[in-house]
């Protein structure tokens, strides 16, 4: 089974919790047993497994990544438009959103077992916008039945 999930995000990075969006979609494909996988159709939308309903650890993240890699555009090549694919055409910096999307997942695999997502029990799934405010993130979601 094979579903893309769509998101829309309000600020330039944020984590949004999809935990019950993709519980949902396991629950409607009737496996009982096997694997998911998420997969981030975006170059600067990243995949976690963490405590995204936390929102002070949301902000932790953010804040350590922007840390990790600064968003001082001097120091940065790549301009938004500078892909003939892009959907933005303008001289906005963003290649610092595209190296933080390097630090975390660009996809997860999740065990399933008896129809639900086999998580620990402070584990939730979440995008991590790097790059917004963006319309319609995709998130591909596939499951293989064992």
């Amino acid at each position: 089974m094979r579903k893309k999930l769509f998101y829309n995000t309000d600020s330039k990075n944020q984590v949004i919790p999809i935990t019950s969006d993709i519980e949902k979609v396991v629950e409607s494909s009737k496996v009982k047993n096997g694997m998911l996988i998420a997969y981030s159709m975006h170059t600067t939308l990243g995949l976690i497994i963490q405590e995204t309903i936390e929102p002070h650890l949301c902000e932790d993240i953010i804040d350590q990544l922007a840390r990790i890699v600064e968003d001082d555009g001097t120091i940065y090549h790549h301009r938004c438009a500078d892909n003939p694919k892009a959907v933005c055409k303008t001289d906005a910096v963003n290649g610092p959103s595209h190296i933080r999307q390097m630090l975390i997942n660009q996809n997860l695999v999740i065990d399933i077992e008896k129809g639900k997502l086999n998580l620990g029990t402070f584990q939730d799934i979440g995008i991590v916008e790097l790059d917004g405010p963006r319309k319609n993130r995709k998130v591909l979601i596939k499951i293989i039945e064992e």
